[in-house]
């Protein structure tokens, strides 16, 4: 499944609200969404979704401290099926505590939400992939610290700013990749120089292969300098053109 990432639209939001935003993606084809701040935007978000139909497989909120009740709350309102920290930032990935500190968030938070038959991980960003004494990345370490129903939302543009060997990061990974960011750049870039699915040097037909197709596709363009919302849509038709519709491989088509 292909959905909008919330987050990019969020100048939007910010001016018209969420139901204008979910109307316009259902009116420009997509199924799925991927919302944000979802305590705060529970009760419009939720009554756009049952107006439009649109659905959100996936959902980021606060999964630790007070705030994890509220947030598995409303994802259960949402319907979400998995719910994803949105970062764990900055030097807390750089030490064996840090990661440590991580894994004790996303226990309690997996404990919780067994109860409401939802999954959680985290997102990455570059800092994720900064690598433990003996050359891991930390967001692969991490892996080992956690039960098995915890994973990530694998970024692969953010895991290749942070130097990362994403195909290498893809398959240590595995089963633990509960979702996908799709964003593009330089392969050399940083955080501010994404572009669209298709216009930067990310091998995503490599990389789709190696996930399990049933994991939700997120085109997520989080600091895009253009439009984020034709940013979407080329990302979306690009997706379509390389055969990769809804994470399956298709024959590509001109």
């Amino acid at each position: 499944m292909i959905s909008a990432q919330l987050w990019s639209l969020r100048d939007a939001l910010e001016a018209d609200g969420w139901g204008p935003v979910v109307d316009r993606l259902t009116e420009a084809g997509f199924a799925a969404v991927e919302p944000f701040d979802i305590v705060r935007a529970s009760a419009e978000l939720t009554a756009a979704l049952a107006r439009t139909g649109l659905t959100a497989p996936t959902a980021h909120g606060d999964l630790t401290g007070d705030a994890l009740a509220a947030t598995l709350d409303a994802a259960a309102a949402l319907g979400a099926r998995t719910v994803l920290h949105p970062s764990f930032q900055g030097e807390i990935w750089h030490t064996p505590d840090g990661i440590a500190e991580i894994a004790e968030h996303l226990s309690r938070a997996a404990d919780a939400a067994a109860a409401y038959g939802m999954s959680v991980g985290f997102h990455n960003h570059d800092d994720d992939l900064h690598p433990t004494a003996d050359g891991t990345p930390a967001l692969v370490a991490l892996m080992g610290r956690v039960g098995p129903g915890i994973g990530v939302e694998l970024d692969p543009y953010w895991a290749t700013v942070g130097g990362a060997d994403v195909p290498a990061v893809v398959a240590a990974l595995g089963e633990r990749i509960l979702a996908v960011h799709l964003k593009d750049g330089p392969r050399g870039g940083g955080n501010a120089d994404q572009v669209a699915v298709g216009d930067g040097d990310l091998d995503w037909p490599a990389l789709l292969r190696a996930i399990d197709p049933a994991v939700p596709r997120v085109i997520a363009l989080d600091m895009i300098a253009t439009d984020p919302f034709a940013g979407l849509l080329r990302s979306r038709a690009w997706l379509e053109r390389a055969g990769l519709v809804d994470g399956v491989p298709v024959a590509p088509h001109d």
